[in-house]
């Protein structure tokens, strides 16, 4: 693991708030016994349910006017509720919900993340990709170090996590690159065709919003078939 002070963390912690911030959009992991709590909330706030989708497990809401805009995706498999908020708007009720909920300190997830190998590792870098709102360097390090793992199936879930970030971002940032270079280096043929895969789906939808809850099932599919071959 990289020699990563506290305090560089709770930095690291805050500007990816403030990333967050200059574009009016925030994306916080809560405990998945909030989520209820959330909906709950947000109904009281006078958010508007605008969609349901995927049995219930992502739920969309609006404020009149659409001056605030709220999606709560509970993930069974990264163990927690995803909120993420559009809009100036949005502030006041965001910050009711962290009070209520409590949420995972990103400054922790970011020290897990960069725990290459550890146990928290892969699942607080598929947390954070969630958070990719604005790129900067530090994001282009964090999964620099996951996709030039010398472990396959670090380097596999590395770039879903990747993937993921670009079209969370609404652009695909430093991750084309990123993917290229982990091609080139890249031993396994099935994982190989999985970063094709990925660089394929990243060049046709950068600028394009992806909704908290997706990453393209041709590119978890083909992650797939790479695990089982590795």
């Amino acid at each position: 693991m990289p020699n990563v002070t506290e305090a560089a963390l709770k930095e690291r912690a805050r500007a990816l708030l403030v990333g967050m911030t200059e574009r009016s959009r925030w994306v916080y992991a809560l405990p998945r016994d909030g989520f209820p709590k959330v909906r709950d909330l947000l109904e009281a706030e006078g958010m508007k349910k605008v969609a349901e989708e995927a049995e219930g497990h992502v739920t969309r809401y609006a404020s009149e006017g659409s001056e605030a805009a709220f999606v709560v995706f509970d993930s069974a498999d990264l163990d927690v509720a995803l909120i993420e908020a559009e809009g100036d708007a949005a502030v006041p009720t965001m910050q009711k919900l962290l009070e209520l909920t409590g949420f995972f300190p990103q400054s922790k997830l970011w020290g897990e993340a960069l725990d290459i190998g550890g146990p928290r590792s892969t699942t607080s870098l598929k947390i954070l990709a969630h958070m990719a709102v604005a790129w900067d360097e530090d994001w282009t390090d964090l999964f620099l170090l996951h996709l030039a793992s010398p472990d396959a199936m670090v380097r596999r879930e590395a770039l879903s996590a990747t993937t993921l970030a670009a079209m969370v971002a609404r652009e695909a940032g430093p991750a084309i690159e990123l993917l290229e270079e982990a091609r080139q280096r890249e031993k396994f043929p099935k994982l190989a065709e999985t970063i094709d895969e990925g660089l394929r789906v990243l060049k046709a939808v950068d600028g394009q919003p992806l909704p908290i809850d997706q990453l393209p099932t041709d590119v978890v599919a083909s992650a797939s078939d790479a695990e089982s071959n590795d």
